[in-house]
């Protein structure tokens, strides 16, 4: 067997002759989650190092180049770009046809408290939004791109996907609204034809077929806006946003401009008003009054005349409606690909457009309040049209908002989709959709793609419907980015560094609770489909997501936990009543030790667990850039391997100096090695032991391996390329008998516990029930004095192997004492022993063979004089009784022959180890250094 001790890397250095350079530039390329909160990339790779590959393996420093070359392509300002847009999303077919619905159901106050609520919510992630995109570069994507950034992709494309479901729910609720007002104004009996026409069956028919033909024409001149491209839209939202302003500019003059009037009809559609007033027809308008205003302060629920189905309304089911008018902030982000300046114009432009539409809607709701009577608002969507001085203006503002919404909507969904396919996060299932066209990277497929689900969409037919479906899947986005920021914040990513200031933590916890507690208000049934699809998208992408080269903030906030607890754990507070095994297993090499990590990964139970490797070179660049390659290789066998294990290389001129090295400085702060583990010294040529875990990898069927995008047997291939080889010759071996038995001395000066580990090439964890015994084989009992710190070790070492997974299951410990003579007493201490320590185990007392010669020899033994020939006879005996006893035991735990204070003693030491050890199962045998356990307590 090998040196499987620790750490030489000879080979690589005779054998591969520094070929691992190629491999170190593949090693250095950045890994999922290989990020802290000292260097995190927060959102971009803009801030990654020059030399970073991207996933399809296209250097960064061009791509980026070719990100500013088309930048130069993109048209949007901060006006056109951002305010412009999310104010037409905002307004949409809410302020124009359901102000009343709200005002008349919930009455004035309430009306207030749901405003001032929604622009709350609101307003905490617009702050989010302004601190992430402030922070960082924002591409293509928006809401989706600062999510998956920040909070890595799992969060990122599973709220993407309901952003981009979102995006295409509201586009078709205000087509619907769309057609909604223009059959009311020109289909049969329709008001403007009664009014300027003077004909009341004439019009447009409206049935559900034709509604819906309708709204396939509107949509598709949508399209034909977005296929041309961002230019187009931005032309023609500001026309809309000019017809929009016009209109409400109208209606606000109207408030004062008109009287009372008692001639406004009831909608053709509306079928309750008959029911309720019989052959009444007409309803009245009473202009400003103060008793109007009282009649219109408290809330009045009841059936919505355009949606029977839902029963008597109620608050939850007003105010999923009422936030559709406050939930179009994303507009401007979503099509961050094509502002000049996403991290100015995001932030300023929305709050911007904040600002005016919540206090446009404060003056529209207190006009309507003062003058228009409840009844007019519950049977009339369409009033304001019927109190204009022209009322055509009401219908342009009705057409404009609602078709800008749906536009906006549509264009960024196709914006998301875009940015989602290009992550290829779904595989490569949305790939078509990165196909873009033209000087402005338009998406076609993309584009094409949402037309149609929203013309699918456009089947449900009625806008109260689908707002609450809208409402939920915007309020989760805006927790996820408030989520987002308030991650970043807390990680305290030095990166992290927003120019927008006026945010802080508790305004982002204040943002996540408020959409939580929200969608629950609304509906429970709908929160709960909505969480339950992005948890199924999470763990979709959990398993089947690629390695992305962004990093995510996930391992910033376990840096920042971890240095929070660590800096708390105080190792001189440690008691012995909480001690566990914290072990540094010093290995040359994993190819021919994967039993001997694999078991101390068994043996240490939670508790810590270190890989020490030594590169025995001087140092260089060369050297360290070798030292880089081979910890890339060590972490990727750890964690393939599925090892709990942190992993620690030292560069040093010898293996004895780089083990001192690691003696005094592995580990960190509290959390230091108190046991030394190493394989057995010999000469044999080491066999490997590497196919076994190849084996294990690739036992799942390839289908499924590549469902989940399982990259172990790739990663397994090319660490076995760059870890070093084993040694194929007696005379490779570069560690001495000496430096091998000084560093046993050096662990011991260090206080530290130690474990020679042997034959464990042999073990097999399959074979566990057939061999079901942990054996116990201590050496140095005194009762009468008490236990020494050695045998409590290999009991408290055999106890804590017991406990783990299949060793509990199919093992049971045994303890084998040697005694000169039994007097019964031995046998009642120990039991005494293992019942205070609450350790199961049976207890065989032994006579040696040979008793004339036992006492002299165990005298030698007990004096340190160990290393005498007749401690060598001792321990030939001691090794034939556990051949005879522990054959079918899967380990054996006994104790080591003492350590020699001279070097010149280390042969014979090594010869004691050898004869106790030989011809046995796997064999640790173990020195205490310190107490681990007392019966007291």
């Amino acid at each position: 067997m090998s040196v499987e001790a620790f750490t030489v890397s000879v080979q690589a250095g005779s054998r591969s002759g520094f070929r691992e350079k190629q491999s170190i530039m593949a090693s250095n390329r950045p890994r999922s989650g290989s990020v802290n909160s000292e260097s995190v990339s927060v959102l971009t790779e803009a801030s990654s190092p020059v030399s970073m590959i991207d996933r399809e393996g296209e250097p960064l420093l061009s791509k980026r180049i070719a990100d500013k070359n088309q930048a130069t392509e993109r048209k949007l300002g901060m006006i056109f770009g951002v305010t412009i847009p999310c104010c037409l999303s905002i307004f949409s077919v809410i302020i124009f046809l359901r102000l009343g619905f709200v005002l008349g159901q919930a009455g004035f106050w309430e009306t207030m408290a749901m405003l001032i609520l929604g622009y709350l919510v609101v307003m905490l992630t617009v702050l989010s939004i302004s601190a992430i995109a402030t922070s960082a570069t924002v591409e293509g994507g928006g809401v989706y791109f600062m999510i998956s950034r920040a909070l890595g992709p799992e969060f990122g494309g599973s709220v993407g996907i309901i952003f981009f479901v979102a995006n295409i729910f509201a586009s078709a609720a205000y087509i619907i609204g769309f057609v909604e007002a223009l059959v009311s104004n020109l289909g049969e009996g329709g008001s403007l034809l009664v009014e300027y026409a003077g004909c009341d069956d004439c019009g447009l028919p409206g049935n559900y077929w034709f509604n819906f033909l309708y709204g396939t024409a509107v949509l598709f001149f949508c399209l034909i806006v977005c296929l041309i491209g961002a230019g187009m839209f931005a032309k023609a939202t500001f026309i809309i946003f000019c017809a929009v302003m016009l209109s409400l500019a109208s209606a606000m003059f109207s408030f004062g401009f008109l009287g009372p009037m008692g001639n406004i009809t009831v909608p053709v559609d509306n079928h309750l008003f008959p029911v309720w007033y019989g052959n009444e027809t007409l309803l009245n308008y009473t202009s400003w009054s103060w008793n109007t205003f009282l009649n219109n302060l408290g809330s009045n629920y009841t059936i919505d005349y355009t949606n029977q189905a839902f029963g008597v309304q109620n608050f939850s089911m007003v105010f999923a409606v009422m936030f559709n008018g406050c939930s179009g902030i994303m507009a401007g982000a979503n099509i961050s690909g094509d502002l000049k300046n996403p991290s100015y114009s995001i932030p300023q432009g929305t709050l911007l457009a904040c600002g005016i539409t919540m206090l446009i809607y404060a003056i529209l709701f207190t006009f309507i309040a003062f003058t228009v009577p409840r009844e007019l608002m519950l049977h009339n969507y369409n009033y304001l049209q019927y109190i204009n001085v022209f009322a055509p203006l009401m219908t342009l503002g009705v057409f404009a908002a609602t078709l800008s919404a749906s536009l906006s909507n549509l264009i960024g969904a196709s914006r998301v989709l875009q940015a989602l396919a290009k992550d290829r996060l779904f595989s490569g299932i949305l790939h078509p959709f990165t196909w873009t066209v033209g000087k402005s990277q338009n998406p076609i497929p993309a584009v094409l793609l949402s037309w149609f689900l929203v013309q699918i969409t456009l089947f449900l037919g009625q806008f109260n419907t689908i707002a609450p479906l809208v409402t939920m899947f915007f309020l989760v986005s805006y927790g996820v980015v408030n989520l987002a920021c308030f991650a970043l914040k807390f990680a305290s990513a030095v990166n992290f560094r927003p120019t927008f200031q006026v945010y802080a933590r508790y305004t982002s916890v204040l943002g996540v609770l408020s959409c939580v507690i929200l969608m629950f208000v609304i509906s429970p049934e709908y929160a709960g489909v909505t969480i339950a699809v992005m948890v199924l998208l999470f763990i979709y992408l959990l398993i089947r997501g690629p390695a992305t080269p962004w990093g995510d903030v996930s391992q910033a906030l376990i840096y920042h936990q971890v240095r929070k607890y660590l800096l708390r754990l105080d190792k001189r507070k440690s008691h012995v009543k909480f001690w566990r095994p914290e072990v540094l297993l010093l290995v040359n090499n994993p190819r021919s030790s994967l039993g001997l990590i694999e078991f101390t990964n068994d043996m240490k139970k939670g508790g810590l667990f270190v890989l020490g490797h030594v590169v025995p070179r001087p140092f260089s660049r060369e050297t360290a850039n070798y030292y880089t390659g081979q910890l890339n290789a060590w972490l990727t066998f750890v964690e393939i391997s599925k090892v709990k294990a942190f992993v620690e290389l030292s560069i040093a001129p010898s293996i004895r100096m780089g083990t001192q090295n690691l003696l005094a400085t592995a580990g960190l702060g509290g959390m230091k090695p108190n046991t030394i583990a190493l394989g057995f010294y010999d000469d044999s040529i080491p066999r490997s032991q590497f196919i076994n875990l190849k084996i294990k990898l690739s036992k799942r069927p390839q289908i499924f391996r590549s469902f989940i995008r399982d990259q172990s047997v790739e990663k397994f291939d090319r660490i076995n390329q760059e870890l070093p080889f084993i040694r194929t010759a007696v005379e490779d071996q570069v560690l001495s008998l000496d430096d091998y038995v000084g560093v046993i001395q050096d662990a011991s000066i260090m206080g530290k516990n130690v474990c020679i580990m042997r034959h464990f090439e042999t073990l097999d964890k399959k074979q566990l029930k057939a061999r079901p015994y942990i054996d116990v084989w201590p050496h140095q009992v005194t009762f009468e004095s008490g236990f020494d710190n050695t045998f409590m070790l290999v009991l408290q070492l055999a106890c804590v192997l017991n406990m783990k997974g299949d060793w509990k299951s199919s093992t049971k410990i045994r303890i084998f004492v040697v005694v000169e003579k039994e007097t019964g007493s031995e046998r009642m201490i120990l039991n005494e022993l293992l019942t205070e320590t609450r350790i199961s185990a049976q207890v065989h007392m032994l006579s040696p063979p040979g008793q004339e010669e036992f006492g002299t020899f165990s005298e030698s033994f007990r004096t340190n004089s160990a290393l005498s020939l007749h401690s060598a006879h001792y321990h030939t005996q001691i090794n034939r009784l556990m051949q005879e006893h522990s054959s079918n035991a899967s380990v054996i735990f006994t104790s080591l022959p003492a350590i020699p204070d001279d070097l010149r003693e280390a042969k014979d030491f090594y010869d004691a180890m050898d004869t106790l050890s030989c011809q046995l199962p796997p064999t640790v045998l173990v020195y205490g250094n310190a107490p681990v356990m007392s019966p007291n307590i």
